[in-house]
């Protein structure tokens, strides 16, 4: 229920100072005599009206794989209402407990022929006027109200110009969709202690107007479903959007202060500003309060003392900002490591060229990027070594050795002595085992990476022990040799006389 109370003072004599009496907007609350709901999916069934839901929207049986839409009827009695007055405002609402998978737009429609809550079906729906009343969102999460304004079919039942067939709501375009429908508690639902989930009609009546005056506040620069907060006095009242005004009363001879917010929140990276957010009035007339979009631009600029920019924050469209880099293309900060300038990027989109200024026209990030480089030295006492360079810091880089086995210098060599490639030492953050002659890493700090060797004597062992044995056989065939009898005539014996 909406009710505004401002500022009430009573008079308890004569002698009392002077005084100020706000006339109070009444908030009448009216509950539903009917109300049910009618499937497509199920033209013929029509016993929906004593069940505790209404449904509306746009739904798929997987079961029984059929599309359809729902459309809700509600009614309600205005015949208790008091007499000689006038409706300012009379609003519809629903407790919605199953939510959309998306937001949904539902329209109101003033009914123009009888209905039964338990009997009508589909096909047996009554006329209902083409011209919508009024259309709201339902949010896609559960546990909300919905309200419609349906003040211009209230005001047309209440002084007698149109007959009180209730209202229709159906989604604004009726389609083959899925998780497209809203459930609203009906008004058999039993609802304990929560009357917020009762559906339910409030209608504020204004006194005669000879000794009222009425002001009415309207918004505009805004979404259509954006509602702003208005206050009254320092008092909190209630809300507007620019789809729906908002009529004050007050009394004749007294003068009133009207404020709204000054700023409301968009979508990510826009709001609205107004700049002129509060007003006196005293008499009958209009105000609108006028709000102006914002975006929210941001510089990401790092190192921070390579550039000059304008400061982050909120401007208005075609605003012109001012940017520019101060530093070098390179430079060079330690051992080892350097910034090089990457590119400006807007909105993650990298520029081709460097801007000097931009233009406000959307919800803008401006960056400018220097990237941080490594340099990594590769060496090795052995062959020859490929990778050594300047990397952006955390790249993987790939680096190499041109052989894996090498001969030994000088004698060695000769002997059969190699010497082999066994791996890659200086870093943390080799990828993989680096035991490979190509090998990776990544880089994050200057680094040298050195490799290691072993000599390898298998080869020279054989080697060595083949002219081992080959030595060993000269010796002992020399040895042989010298101890063989000589060649030659046999000595003679000496003949005895």
């Amino acid at each position: 229920m909406k009710r505004m109370i401002i500022a009430l003072l009573l008079l308890a004599g004569v002698l009392l100072q002077n005084t100020m009496v706000v006339a109070a907007e009444k908030g009448l609350t009216l509950y539903p005599v009917a109300d049910n709901y009618v499937d497509s999916k199920y033209p013929n069934l029509g016993h929906y009206g004593s069940t505790s839901v209404l449904y509306v929207g746009n739904s798929y049986d997987h079961a029984q794989n059929i599309w359809g839409s729902e459309r809700i009827y509600i009614r309600f009695d205005l015949g208790d209402l008091p007499r000689n007055r006038m409706v300012a405002r009379a609003t519809l609402t629903l407790w919605q407990f199953y939510a959309p998978a998306t937001n949904q737009t539902y329209e109101a429609h003033r009914v123009l022929d009888t209905w039964n809550e338990t009997k009508q079906n589909w096909n047996s729906q009554p006329q209902w006027a083409s011209a919508k009343t009024s259309e709201t969102i339902a949010p896609s999460h559960a546990d909300v109200i919905v309200e419609w304004d349906i003040t211009s079919d209230v005001q047309a039942w209440y002084s007698g110009q149109a007959p009180n067939y209730g209202t229709m709501i159906k989604a604004a375009k009726e389609e083959r969709a899925q998780d497209a429908s809203s459930g609203f508690w009906s008004r058999e639902y039993p609802i304990d202690s929560h009357e917020e989930w009762r559906p339910k009609l409030v209608i504020v009546l204004q006194p005669e107007p000879s000794s009222t005056y009425v002001v009415t506040i309207a918004v505009s620069g805004l979404p259509n479903a954006t509602l702003v907060q208005i206050s009254v006095d320092g008092e909190s009242y209630g809300q507007v959007s620019p789809s729906r005004y908002e009529t004050l009363t007050f009394d004749r001879g007294t003068t009133h202060t009207i404020a709204v917010d000054q700023l409301v929140p968009g979508v990510p990276g826009v709001r609205y500003r107004c700049d002129n957010n509060e007003t006196e009035v005293h008499a009958a007339g209009s105000h609108v309060f006028t709000y102006s979009v914002e975006y929210l631009v941001t510089f990401l600029m790092e190192p921070s003392s390579f550039f000059q920019a304008a400061s982050t924050g909120w401007y208005r469209p075609n605003s012109t900002l001012s940017m520019k880099r101060t530093g070098p293309d390179v430079a060079y900060t330690a051992m080892g490591t350097r910034f090089v300038f990457d590119a400006w990027y807007v909105n993650d989109e990298k520029l081709a060229v460097e801007p000097t200024t931009v233009v406000v026209d959307r919800p803008t990030t401006l960056e400018g990027r220097y990237r941080t480089e490594y340099y990594l030295n590769v060496t090795s006492p052995i062959g020859s070594t490929e990778g050594s360079g300047w990397y952006a810091k955390d790249s993987i880089v790939f680096f190499s050795i041109d052989r894996r086995i090498v001969r030994a210098e000088g004698l060695l060599g000769m002997l059969g002595v190699k010497r082999s490639f066994m791996k890659w030492v200086g870093s943390g953050s080799f990828v993989g085992i680096p035991v490979e002659p190509r090998g990776s890493l990544v880089i994050r700090e200057p680094t040298t990476i050195q490799t290691v060797w072993q000599d390898d004597w298998s080869e020279a062992l054989v080697n060595m022990t083949i002219l081992l044995i080959l030595a060993v056989l000269v010796g002992v065939g020399v040895i042989v040799r010298g101890r063989r009898p000589r060649r030659g005539r046999s000595p003679t014996k000496a003949s005895s006389t």
